[in-house]
């Protein structure tokens, strides 16, 4: 009798640890709410079932990944085991680009790509081409088939190209007065395009719906499709800045948003300055700018 209740107090306290919440997380948005919990069966049930799990994946990765599958089954028609294997791609896809970039890959770099050239003092940007080459390979390679496979040379070579024009621009400078737009190289001018500006150009934006184009030193925060057809995009720039929302703020007033360099839409335009404050530049010139302008880059837009 006395072993039979030993067996059952021991089986009942096996279950309760194998029940036992060990991690949780709570997906919380305007559609969802639903808190997720890992039990100690889980993590023991994925890595009996796992046995082939980087070494290094620590217990918070392991736990990271149950959950990720968990909370995607649970709003999906995909199978909790079709979800790990999305989220251990994504963690393989993760370990692979966060590998450390030291002296013994940058000479494996040079030797793959053959490279006979002076290399003193290009190690920086040797590290963006294998950074780069590398998110490319990693997506084609673990991320489900999302985008397509590349091999890790035409990565290197897709990469080199992509940093070279990266490296062509390091400024945009706007001369409301003069209506022009200067692309800056090391302090010499590449490029200059003629351009359009707010109905009402002259003087700084101090409200929304003022016509008028801000002056001020910005950034290129993202970029949004301008014309699909054309494969033209928009330029947004980082205003309001903390020096326009004071502006505004001292006045009662709303600085305004969604200034950008953007192209010219079809049509003659009755007046020189048509835009709601944006820099207008025509969709020839937009499509060479788009195509050595990056987000990141510094637009000064002076008087």
């Amino acid at each position: 009798m006395f072993r039979l209740l030993l067996i059952s107090v021991l089986t009942t306290l096996s279950f309760s640890l194998h029940a036992q919440v060990i991690d949780s997380i709570r997906y919380k948005n305007k559609r969802i709410d639903t808190l997720i919990k890992v039990t100690q069966q889980d993590f023991d049930s994925y890595l009996k079932d796992r046995n082939n799990t980087p070494a290094h994946w620590d217990k918070n990765i392991v736990l990271t990944i149950i959950k990720g599958a968990k909370f995607m089954s649970s709003i999906s028609k995909i199978t909790y085991q079709d979800a790990l294997a999305f989220h251990e791609s994504n963690q393989r896809f993760t370990d692979y680009i966060n590998q450390p970039i030291n002296e013994n890959t940058i000479n494996e770099y040079i030797t793959l790509r053959k490279l006979t050239i002076d290399t003193v003092g290009k190690t920086a940007n040797y590290i963006k081409i294998i950074a780069n080459a590398r998110h490319s390979y990693a997506q084609g390679e673990f991320l489900n088939g999302l985008y397509p496979k590349v091999n890790y040379i035409d990565a290197l070579i897709e990469a080199e190209e992509f940093i070279r024009l990266r490296s062509l621009v390091d400024k945009v400078l706007v001369i409301k007065s003069a209506r022009k737009l200067y692309l800056y190289k090391d302090g010499k001018v590449l490029k200059t395009y003629p351009i359009a500006l707010g109905f009402s150009p002259v003087g700084q934006k101090e409200r929304e719906g003022d016509g008028k184009t801000p002056e001020g030193i910005y950034k290129i925060d993202y970029n949004t499709t301008y014309d699909e057809k054309a494969k033209l995009y928009s330029f947004h720039l980082s205003y309001p800045n903390n020096i326009d929302k004071a502006r505004a703020k001292t006045k009662g007033l709303t600085a305004g948003s969604h200034i950008m360099i953007h192209g010219t839409s079809k049509g003659i335009k009755k007046r020189k300055d048509w835009t709601n404050g944006c820099i207008a530049i025509s969709n020839t010139a937009l499509a060479e700018f788009q195509s050595i302008v990056f987000t990141g880059t510094e637009v000064e837009i002076r008087k």
